[in-house]
Parts: C-alpha cells; structure tokens; sequence
C-alpha cells in the first residue's frame, strides 16, 4: 500500500502524521502487507528537518504560505506561492502514485490535498485540536474520513466524521528508561518546562525570573528547560551563572527521555503534547498560546482542566512569581497523583491501532 503523508509548519502537525505512519507500518505488517510511504512538506521546513531522521522515509519538497493574519504585502505572493506548490505537489503525487494521501493540517498540507483532489486520489484528515484548522476545515468535506481529536471540533456521525483521539509515537507508548540521559535523584523533583517546537517567548521569560529568583532557593527541585532554538541564546545571556539544579537545552527530539524523569510539566497546549502528556499521565501547567486559530490552545487546555489533570495559567498572566507559585501550591496540595489519574484518563484506549484500522477500513469498505 503507497500513502503519502503531509502536514507540518509546528511539530504538532508533524509527529502525530508521523504516529499514524507507525501505526499503520504495524497493522499491514500484521495483515501480510508492507507499506511504501513518503512525506510532503515546504522544502527547508521543520517537516523536511524532521522527516529526515526517519530511516525510509523520502520527502517530497514543495512552495506553500500560509494565509497572512493581517494586511501585508504577503496577501500578493500568498496565491501565487500556493499555486507553485499545488503544481509542484501535482508532479510528486503522478510520480509516486499513491494510493491515499494522510493529512494532519498546516498550510503545508494545502498543496498536497489540493493535488489529490484535481487527481481524484482519496485522502483524510487527522484534526489534533478542539478547534479544526483553516486547512483541515476546507478540505473536510471532501475527505473520505475525518479522525478527531475533540468533538467540538466538528459533527461527529461516526461514520466519515469519527472520534478517534490523537496518536503519538511509539517512543511515548514504552515504559519508563532507567538509563535515560537524565539522572533522578533520591527525593528530587523535576519540573520540566518546554515551549513547543519553536520555543515559547513567554514562557521562557518567566522561567528566566523563577531561576533566578526562586530556584537557588529550592535545592530538591530540578528545573529542566527546553526553550527551543530560536530563544536559547537568550536564555543563556539571561542567566550567565545558572544554579546546579537547572538544565537548559535547545530542543529534544527524544522528548520521552524528559517526561520519564518529570513530574510536573510547564507546556503550552498544542494537542500533541497533550496527547504525550495524558500517555504519560504527566500533571501539567498548560500555558495556552493566546494567537492561536480560533482560541484552539486554551480549548485544549480547559478540556483536561475540567478533567483534573492541568492547571491553566493564561499567558496574560504569566509570570515568574506566578508560575513558581502554582508549582508550589500544587506540590503541597498533593494533588499531582490525582492530576496523573486523570491525565491518563483524558485519552482513549488503543488510538494508534484504531486509527490505523479505521483508515484501511475506509480504503477497503465491505
């Protein structure tokens, strides 16, 4: 079975297009099958950065722009950029000829939907957030199957519009690495602090007044902070001589190595580490990106609220005495077991292997 994958811009599109890739490696594997795959995305994008550890697995580079959020000139180069990459989209999909195309959303996923429907090449959609993307919502309802994360983020029919939950990569679905990168010690605990793909301005800010201002002070508890690349310089300036009890890096692609270790995560709420949270029943502080489409990231985030497994902390609000707060009054509470009861509950049972079995169900109806 060919499929081509496409989604991307932040990795909260990428990984979960990535989960199903797994996922379905393992249930043709099961049936007798193989699978031949490949991945779309903007050439020089966080997908093709990505997609290129991942062994067999070519990248089909095109043009794509997302839609301006304001008056710019990008309104003129918006279309004509888009219509290169539906062209460029156009002669990969003739040439690897693929019997489904996989989306998760992003701009980047517009050329190669686009492509399939002048094509007449099935595709479906995987929506990872309460609220379904500019992408996602314009090819809808064409697709021939609709997985969501939420319901609100459409009508579910439970036919063409399912429920399926959110998949994440089989490195989060093993248990717990004692021989990890990172050393737990006796008594310590770790709070683990990360922006997202691209890093988190505020939040990193905030950090950078609880480390200087709070943690020297807390000697049981180890901060690890991932700030993303495009603000660890910043970091580092902010904080010439860092207490022994904190940890900066720029990025982690094998992020499981840090959940093992955390006990408490600081996080915005893109649905893939939401998802990678409830698999790890990981309590979280979730700091809602306030820009994003349609509010979606603090609609993530009031769900697992309302559930008991995060506390929110809008971004408006957000400082370092804040944040060091709520981590406090949260640890004396005793209320992060609970919190990871109901993380883990937030999440339905077996995604992975439903997803990939309701995709092959849709290409081979009985």
């Amino acid at each position: 079975m060919k499929v081509l994958f496409s989604g991307g811009g932040t990795g909260g599109h990428i990984y979960p297009a990535l989960a199903i890739r797994e996922a379905l490696e393992i249930e043709l594997s099961a049936r007798g099958e193989q699978l031949e795959s490949a991945y779309m995305g903007v050439c020089g994008g966080m997908e093709e950065r990505i997609v290129e550890r991942v062994a067999e697995l070519p990248f089909l580079g095109v043009c794509a722009q997302g839609m301006p959020r304001s008056f710019s000139l990008k309104w003129f180069s918006f279309p004509f950029v888009n219509l290169l990459g539906i062209l460029d989209a156009f002669n990969h999909l003739r040439r690897f000829g693929p019997d489904l195309v996989v989306a998760t959303g992003g701009f980047v996923a517009f050329p190669a939907l686009m492509a399939a429907k002048i094509l007449g090449i099935k595709y479906i959609i995987h929506e990872q957030n309460a609220a379904m993307g500019v992408t996602n919502r314009f090819f809808a309802g064409s697709a021939e199957l609709v997985l969501l994360t939420y319901e609100s983020a459409a009508k579910v029919d439970g036919k063409r519009i399912v429920m399926s939950g959110n998949p994440v990569r089989g490195s989060f679905l093993g248990a717990a690495n004692e021989k990890g990168r990172f050393c737990k010690g006796e008594d310590e605990f770790w709070v683990l602090s990360v922006g997202g793909s691209r890093g988190a301005l505020s939040i990193n800010r905030a950090v950078v007044d609880l480390v200087k201002n709070w943690l020297p002070r807390k000697k049981k508890i180890r901060f690890l902070h991932i700030s993303g690349e495009r603000d660890h310089e910043m970091v580092l300036t902010a904080i010439p001589e860092p207490p022994e009890n904190y940890t900066l890096l720029p990025y982690l692609h094998e992020m499981k190595e840090a959940f093992d270790v955390a006990d408490l995560v600081v996080s915005r709420a893109g649905a893939t580490i939401l998802s990678e949270l409830a698999v790890c029943g990981k309590p979280a502080i979730l700091v809602p990106f306030p820009y994003a489409t349609d509010n979606h990231q603090e609609k993530n985030a009031r769900v697992l609220e309302e559930l008991g497994g995060a506390s929110v902390l809008l971004d408006s609000e957000l400082s370092g005495d804040k944040l060091a707060g709520l981590i406090e009054q949260l640890i004396e509470k005793d209320e992060l077991g609970n919190m990871s009861s109901a993380m883990r509950k937030s999440r339905p049972e077996n995604v992975e292997k439903n997803i990939a079995q309701l995709i092959l169900d849709s290409c081979n109806p009985s």
